[in-house]
């Protein structure tokens, strides 16, 4: 019996998908999830900056089943939607000015936690941002990609990025030193930095 390849698959389960079948579209989406969910948290600030252009990349694969003129290339048109719908999300915030309250200040006593605590995590955090930040942008991305989605491969991780296959592990042991490096380099003492 003849086997049906990934493409060939690909192109079955959009078909079945695009005829109704609830199933397929599970399995499309399961298959396709992490590379999605990657470009999204690899182009967006936040969680829900991410999800949000997930649920967007996946509204208009729906609306646009029957109109995919090449099945095969399903994973394409996924990552490619998944950054267009990043930078127009991008440009929407970018239009916004944010008012409101603190989210801290909603945070009920009962949650609260002892203030040295409190402390020490937000000057690791603090540390962390800044580090993280002053990465270059590629950094950011591959590490933003294999921190939302460890379990994806490096074909995947390619594939979202849009970088050779065979870059991604040197790149990331780079990225992770560079990242190592400046938080070490920012727990010096101002005295002693000085």
């Amino acid at each position: 019996m003849h086997e049906v390849g990934e493409t060939g698959a690909a192109a079955v389960l959009l078909h079945r998908a695009a005829a109704g079948d609830q199933q397929a579209w599970r399995e499309l989406v399961d298959r396709n999830a992490p590379v999605v969910w990657g470009v999204s948290r690899a182009f967006s600030a936040n969680a829900a900056d991410a999800e949000d252009i997930c649920q967007a990349t996946w509204l208009l694969l729906a609306e646009n089943l029957e109109r995919l003129r090449d099945p095969e290339s399903l994973s394409a048109w996924l990552v490619t939607t998944a950054r267009r719908e990043s930078l127009r999300l991008h440009r929407a915030r970018q239009r916004e000015s944010p008012v409101g309250l603190d989210a801290e200040a909603l945070v009920g006593a009962e949650h609260a936690e002892a203030p040295e605590h409190k402390v020490l995590r937000a000057w690791t955090s603090s540390r962390l941002a800044q580090s993280f930040a002053e990465l270059p942008q590629r950094c950011q991305q591959l590490l933003r990609v294999l921190a939302v989605a460890p379990e994806a491969s490096y074909a995947q991780v390619s594939e979202a990025l849009g970088w050779p296959r065979g870059t991604i592990g040197p790149k990331k042991s780079r990225c992770l030193a560079e990242l190592r490096r400046r938080m070490l380099a920012s727990d010096v003492p101002e005295e002693v930095a000085g």
